[in-house]
């Protein structure tokens, strides 16, 4: 354990440990970051999917009513020309 004594009396109050806090913060950036990333689109993406299609049939129901009460479809429908703008 001395080192770890030299270590700790050599930093300072932190300063001297802010190079070696910044190599391991990159190599665990670097390690977890692809990991990580492939978890949460394993698991975000079942929601997501299923986040889209309720907001694509929402958006239908909303165009449906809109064309019911006015008579006319809304130039942002879905299925519409100007829906491609």
């Amino acid at each position: 354990m001395t080192w770890w004594h030299a270590y700790w009396a050599w930093t300072g109050g932190n300063v001297g440990a802010m190079p070696e806090e910044a190599i391991v913060t990159a190599v665990a950036t670097a390690l977890l970051l692809r990991p990580l990333r492939l978890a949460w689109h394993h698991l975000a993406g079942k929601h997501l999917e299923a986040a889209r299609r309720a907001a694509e049939a929402s958006h239908r129901i909303a165009a449906d009513l809109y064309e019911h009460h006015t008579g006319r479809a809304h130039e942002l429908a879905p299925g519409t020309e100007s829906e491609a703008k």
